[in-house]
């Protein structure tokens, strides 16, 4: 999926705003901007990797994807430059290994080329103490150069599991020797021991709340991190809804049905890239129809409820908008369960009719 995509599916939504009256037009597009936003500016989160040199980048890369992307022996494999790791469909991430031995002027050139968004001090449970005083300074100075630069920085502590090691004991230790230091102590956002998996899926999540906004969709596509997918689909889902709550409530008949339908198509067809997979339209309006939203049904129920108000034309409205919007959301909630949670396509439809009865009058 190409941004481009995205832009032409926004664009051509945006064309059809305009034919609403001038008063709407505003309104909608501050809605579509914040969603386009999240897509067209969508790029790879950038990690600067610090602390004893050695083993951790691949079990690190292994916990943010999910997946082996790294093997085993690949580890020195850095020379102080930008390294982009990826899988296919789901996204990529540059990591700059800054440990030692690392060169100041490669660092120096790296930093300057791309500006981190979130520092990782990653020190194994069994590490030897011997070399940590080194390797605080080394990172104080890395991100000294990064701050120079007029760079946002943000440091987190991550204890790499070891057999039979006390990896809580590790992390505390880690914690207080990060903040003996004052350019790293005051930078620190937390400290986390990585060994089980609900704690690798924290580190995800953890990673992805200090990232800016647009690395954050980058980071729950490629970690395949269900509760950030969620979120970021809530922010979509949200948006749409009120865009089509204000279009539904438009008096002119008819008008709001070519928006209505594109705008909830391309809100499926968003979820379905929020969730890792390439961004069909085709794919969305085929479980738009497996959800049972007959297009026809709802454009006759939308538009009987502004017949039979219309004695009352503002309560008519009203009510024509909660049902475009009731069923706009009904929708968006039924595709991140589907494509996010795991739901079967039974059980999405299930949801998205149960939705549907807290609008009796509801079409789609």
């Amino acid at each position: 999926m190409k941004p481009s995509t995205f832009l032409s599916l926004y664009e051509k939504l945006e064309k059809l705003v305009h034919r609403l009256p001038d008063s709407l037009q505003q309104p909608i597009l501050r809605e579509i901007t914040p969603i386009k936003t999240i897509f067209l500016l969508q790029r790879a989160p950038r990690l600067v990797l610090l602390g004893p040199a050695g083993a951790g980048k691949v079990e690190l890369l292994r916990a943010l994807f999910g997946a082996e992307v790294v093997r085993a022996g690949e580890e020195n494999l850095g020379d102080g430059t930008w390294q982009t790791f990826g899988q296919k469909s789901r996204g990529t991430l540059q990591l700059l290994d800054a440990r030692r031995p690392a060169s100041q002027n490669m660092l120096r050139a790296a930093l300057a080329e791309e500006t981190p968004d979130l520092f990782i001090f990653l020190r194994p449970a069994l590490a030897i103490d011997d070399t940590l005083a080194a390797e605080l300074a080394h990172a104080a100075e890395v991100v000294a150069l990064t701050e120079q630069r007029g760079g946002r920085v943000r440091l987190l502590g991550v204890v790499q599991p070891g057999a039979e090691a006390n990896t809580e004991r590790a992390r505390q230790e880690l914690h207080a020797c990060l903040h003996t230091r004052a350019g790293l102590s005051d930078r620190m956002v937390g400290t986390l021991a990585a060994t089980s998996g609900s704690e690798r899926e924290r580190l995800a999540e953890l990673v992805a709340i200090e990232l800016p906004g647009e690395a954050q969709l980058e980071m729950a596509r490629l970690s395949g991190n269900r509760a950030l997918q969620k979120q970021i689909a809530q922010v979509v889902i949200k948006s749409v809804t009120a865009i089509s709550t204000a279009i539904g409530a438009q008096p002119i008949p008819l008008a709001d049905f070519p928006i209505l339908t594109s705008l909830q198509a391309t809100m499926v067809a968003s979820i379905m890239h929020i969730s890792g997979r390439e961004m069909s339209v085709k794919l969305a309006a085929e479980f738009i129809a497996a959800l049972g939203a007959n297009i026809g049904a709802g454009l006759v129920l939308r538009e009987g409820a502004r017949a039979v108000l219309k004695f009352v034309p503002v309560w008519g409205n009203a009510v024509s908008g909660a049902v475009a919007g009731g069923g706009t959301y009904a929708m968006g909630r039924a595709a991140s369960a589907y494509f996010i949670e795991g739901l079967s396509l039974t059980d999405a439809r299930g949801l998205f009719r149960r939705r549907r009865k807290d609008a009796p009058l509801l079409g789609r």
